[in-house]
């Protein structure tokens, strides 16, 4: 990432990502103006644009971020016994399997897929953390939530844990909605409180399932196989898991599940210390698969494609160092391809009912 400060103006190069590769090369550049006229503090655009160079520099150091590369190798070592920075990362289960992988061959071990908040567990030896999956620490906060505080007192001294935070509803169905209640830096311990106990009331339930094991006993145990690690996990109680079937995977549609988890016997995970989680150690196998690309823009044809919607302009979510959700990168316009004039003029007859309307070209 490279931040630097031109006269009044900000200019940023980073670099997207997307399943563990260096993606597109993106530049914001950012137009300060001073503050304060007429005051004793005031600033001109330059001496603005300075001061807010300096706030981002310092943030993304709080962030974990070092000046250079020699820094960031060092930086790589956690010291599990102390607070984590923001700049620690676990991996993320890879979005799906590869194409010529056979998730029914015998050797995928399948875990239920939940609609959860991610949740970190912390015992430093002196104290005991718990964090959002930015690792923010809200300890006060989720231990508000019965299921946290019985984790966290069963969690050894200098270990480090990865779950998922579930709440059902009074019929038993997955409800991620109300967990921000529980799960967010920006409400208060008192707040969170009332709104579990009116929760509890309505009939909701809450569960802590761990997901995998990183620190135990203050060993680093990532390069550990799957099954080593799930019987340290079988600590806080026993996991469902199971040889992955076709008829595991029919009933489970059925029943309206969110998908599952894949994991190999011998699979191991990792962390980083830059921010950007890498996927690696598991896969996700779900019913209904996000979309790749999605379209912001619509435009007809040319020649005889100019009676019906023929362009596309797509976008697509990538990573970013910047912000906590990924960002909308815009990919370029594209013709309708294998859908053929039909399906075109059937995207166009559904548009022009809601409103969209063929230029004249």
């Amino acid at each position: 990432m490279i931040i630097e400060v031109k006269n009044n103006v900000i200019i940023t190069e980073w670099w997207t990502s997307k399943e563990d590769e260096d993606g597109k090369k993106q530049i914001t550049k950012e137009t300060v103006y001073g503050k304060n006229k007429g005051r004793s503090n005031e600033t001109n655009d330059n001496e603005q644009a300075i001061l807010e160079y300096e706030r981002k520099i310092k943030k993304k150091k709080e962030e974990g971020y070092v000046e250079n590369r020699e820094d960031a190798i060092l930086g790589e070592e956690i010291v599990v016994s102390s607070t984590l920075t923001q700049s620690f990362a676990p991996c993320k289960p890879i979005s799906k399997l590869k194409k010529d992988d056979d998730p029914y061959d015998g050797d995928w071990l399948a875990e239920r897929k939940f609609d959860g908040s991610c949740i970190l567990l912390h015992n430093t030896g002196t104290k005991k953390i718990g964090y959002t999956r930015r690792i923010k620490p809200i300890t006060d906060i989720l231990s508000v939530v019965n299921e946290i505080k019985n984790a966290l007192e069963k969690l050894p001294e200098e270990s480090l844990i990865i779950g998922e935070l579930i709440a059902f509803d009074k019929d038993g169905k997955e409800d991620p909605k109300v967990l921000k209640a529980v799960t967010t830096e920006t409400t208060t311990e008192a707040k969170a409180k009332n709104k579990y106990n009116s929760l509890l009331s309505e009939g909701y339930s809450f569960t802590y399932n761990v997901f995998d094991v990183i620190f135990w006993y203050g060993e680093d145990v990532t390069d550990r196989t799957f099954l080593e690690r799930l019987e340290l996990t079988n600590h806080f109680g026993e996991r469902n898991i199971e040889v992955f079937t076709e008829e595991m995977a029919n009933q489970a549609k059925e029943n309206d599940w969110e998908g599952f988890i894949l994991r190999k016997a011998d699979d191991n995970i990792t962390f980083t210390m830059n921010g950007k989680p890498k996927r690696k150690g598991s896969y996700k196998f779900k019913f209904i698969e996000t979309t790749d690309c999605i379209v912001t823009k619509v435009s007809n044809g040319s020649g005889k494609h100019e009676v019906r919607f023929a362009r596309f302009r797509l976008a697509q979510y990538e990573n970013s160092p910047f912000f906590d959700e990924p960002v909308l990168v815009d990919c370029g316009w594209a013709g309708g391809g294998r859908l053929g004039e039909e399906n075109m003029d059937l995207v166009t007859s559904e548009l022009m009912e809601k409103g969209y309307k063929l230029e004249k070209t």
